[in-house]
């Protein structure tokens, strides 16, 4: 075979060997600039804050990301490998993926956890589909990494890491996930939903704590099932050449989409504490509105408790403030 011809049959592996580290920059960029733009958030918020396991997922799920993908562009652009590090890399990868996702999961389940006030059913429900969920896709993950190789030197002067014997139901590896991060967005809706068709007067800050619960969770799961749906299009129809594309995304996304989750809500609950502080300092008379009842009975669901002229508050609220300082442990 000539060079020519030999260049020629090389020319489309590549092709795809540079989009996938152009892939693997972006991802990485999303994640180092999540992390500049967001820092402030982090140290007011979350260093601040106590040790809590909300707080150990937060840092893991952030900077165990941002530690993988600076590995990962050093693995993908070094001219120093081997087929036994890339074998050894692909089963770390797997892994990192695989325990990223669920930690996101996880903090969104937190999160729908208070937004349906506790409810142990509902607790039950995602603990379960979770299990399911994740032990799927754990297993699928296993199957493939026990059987996979690789190849570095495949390309004469180009050293990359490509996987050989992956399976071809490897796709499968992300049903599982969708179905279950699918699952997580139908409660948010119907939460939303419930609200919505309510007659129970909420009151502003109230009603802002469910607006952004239930936003949060709808976003996360528009972008993490386009980022995990593509995954799935890219290992049914894609060559093992081009795997790799769309893998940094998905733990890209998951950092960002979870991290989001926390500084969020915990923006919003420290928001509501310094107003309600703020509103503390100009207390003036306090007057109960209990429907008809005494000034110290028990407060119905939906009771307005007055406690200046501009600030109204719930049961729903104090609840939710509750739960809320609870859950902000997370």
């Amino acid at each position: 075979m000539s060079l020519s011809s030999l260049a020629d049959a090389f020319a489309p592996f590549v092709r795809e060997i540079q989009s996938t580290r152009y892939a693997e920059l972006a991802s990485s960029t999303i994640v180092i600039y999540d992390h500049l733009i967001t820092l402030d958030q982090e140290i007011d918020l979350i260093w601040k804050a106590s040790w809590t396991p909300g707080k150990v997922l937060f840092l893991t799920n952030r900077y165990y990301v941002l530690a993988s993908v600076i590995f990962n562009n050093y693995v993908l652009f070094t001219t120093h490998l081997s087929d036994s590090f890339s074998v050894k890399w692909f089963r770390w990868q797997g892994t990192t993926g695989l325990l990223v996702s669920m930690i996101a999961e996880i903090i969104l389940q937190l999160r729908l956890y208070a937004l349906y006030h506790l409810n142990r059913r509902v607790l039950v429900l995602m603990c379960g589909a979770f299990l399911v969920s994740a032990g799927t896709a754990a297993v699928i993950m296993g199957m493939v990494l026990a059987r996979i190789s690789a190849h570095s030197g495949l390309i004469p002067g180009l050293p990359f890491c490509i996987p050989v014997n992956v399976p071809s139901w490897f796709y499968t590896f992300w049903i599982p996930t969708l179905g279950f991060e699918s699952l997580l967005c139908a409660l948010a809706l119907f939460r939303a939903f419930r609200d919505f068709r309510s007659r129970t007067s909420l009151f502003q800050s109230g009603r802002h704590i469910v607006k952004i619960l239930i936003r949060d969770s709808v976003i996360y799961y528009l972008i993490m099932f386009a980022t995990y749906f593509t995954n799935l299009v890219i290992f049914l129809t894609g060559n093992v050449g081009v795997l790799e594309s769309g893998i940094g995304f998905a733990v890209t996304m998951s950092c960002v989409m979870g991290s989001r989750l926390c500084l969020n809500i915990r923006d919003v609950h420290h928001e509501l504490e310094a107003s309600t502080a703020s509103q503390q300092q100009h207390l003036t008379q306090p007057s109960f509105v209990s429907g008809g009842r005494s000034a110290y009975g028990t407060a119905s669901r939906g009771t307005n408790i007055v406690v200046s002229s501009t600030y109204a508050l719930t049961e729903f609220e104090l609840v939710e403030l509750r739960n809320l300082r609870a859950q902000g442990k997370v």
